[in-house]
C-alpha cells in the first residue's frame, strides 16, 4: 500500500500533463475541422495566427496534402515552438495530422461530423522552472488556448451550449516524451527522455462524451504506459517531488 501511494502522486502529475497535451491535441482537431478546412492550402497559416495571438508560441507545417474537394486536412512535419520566455525552443514535433471530415455537416451547421482524426506525435518536450509540475510550457499553451481570464459577471442570460461534434474515430500516438526543469537557469536538468510508445484509439467521440471516452481513459492508459514500459519515468517524477520540499525550506 505504501508503494501504491507513492506512485500516485508522480502518476496523478503525468496524467495532468497529458490532459494539457489531450487538450492541445483536442484544439487542433476541432480548429482544423470546425472551419481551417475550408481555407485549404492556407490553413496552416490561420492556425499559427491563432495559436501565436493566444499563447505566444507558433506552428508551422513541412508539408500540407490537404484536399478540400473530399474534405481532407493532412498535415506532415506539424511543428509547434515554446513562448518566449521559454529557452528550449519546440513543444511539439508531429509526424502526420489527418482530419478527414463530413463537408456537408459544415455547411449544412449542427453537429459537424469527423469521420477520422490522427495524431501522430513524435516527440512532445515539457518544459519547466525549478518546479516544472506546475510551472510549464504546456501550461502556458493550454492557458493561452483558453483566452484571457474575465471576471464572472450575473446575467440572466443563458449559457451558449456547447458546438455538438462528433469523432467516428481518433487515434493518438506519442513518441518521445523529454521532460526538461530548471530552464533558463544553472539548473538545468533533463528529468526524463525517453520513447513514451503510447498509442490511444476511441470512438464514436461526441462533445457530451468527451470527458469519458477521452479524457479519463487517456490519462489511464497513460499511467499503465509509463509503469509497464518506462517505470523509471516514475521514479524521476518521485524523485523531483521529494526535491521540491528540500528547496523550498532553503
Amino acid at each position: 500500500m505504501p508503494l501504491f501511494r507513492f506512485q500516485s502522486r508522480p502518476g496523478s502529475a503525468l496524467r495532468k500533463l497529458l490532459t494539457v497535451l489531450c487538450g492541445i491535441a483536442l484544439f487542433l482537431v476541432l480548429v482544423g475541422a470546425l472551419g481551417v478546412w475550408a481555407l485549404g492550402r492556407y490553413s496552416p497559416r490561420l492556425l499559427d495566427a491563432s495559436l501565436s495571438g493566444q499563447s505566444g508560441a507558433h506552428l508551422t507545417v513541412e508539408d500540407n496534402q490537404t484536399n478540400l474537394f473530399v474534405g481532407r486536412v493532412d498535415y506532415a512535419g506539424l511543428v509547434i515552438t515554446n513562448p518566449s520566455r521559454w529557452q528550449e525552443r519546440e513543444f511539439l514535433r508531429v509526424k502526420r495530422l489527418v482530419l478527414d471530415v463530413d463537408p456537408l455537416t459544415f455547411v449544412e451547421g449542427g453537429g459537424q461530423v469527423v469521420n477520422e482524426a490522427v495524431l501522430d506525435i513524435d516527440r512532445v518536450t515539457i518544459v519547466g522552472k525549478a518546479d516544472f509540475l506546475s510551472d510549464n510550457n504546456a501550461k502556458d499553451i493550454g492557458n493561452g488556448l483558453k483566452g484571457p481570464a474575465t471576471s464572472p459577471t450575473p446575467t440572466t442570460e443563458p449559457a451558449q451550449p456547447a458546438q455538438p461534434f462528433l469523432i467516428k474515430h481518433l487515434r493518438v500516438r506519442v513518441g518521445r516524451i523529454t521532460v526538461i526543469s530548471g530552464d533558463g537557469s544553472a539548473a538545468r536538468r533533463v528529468v526524463v527522455d525517453q520513447d513514451f510508445a503510447y498509442d490511444f484509439e476511441a470512438h464514436d467521440v461526441t462533445d457530451q462524451n468527451f470527458n469519458a471516452k477521452v479524457s479519463g481513459p487517456m490519462g489511464q492508459q497513460a499511467l499503465q504506459t509509463a509503469l509497464r514500459r518506462q517505470p523509471e519515468l516514475m521514479f524521476e517524477l518521485a524523485r523531483e517531488k521529494l526535491r521540491r520540499p528540500s528547496r523550498e525550506e532553503k
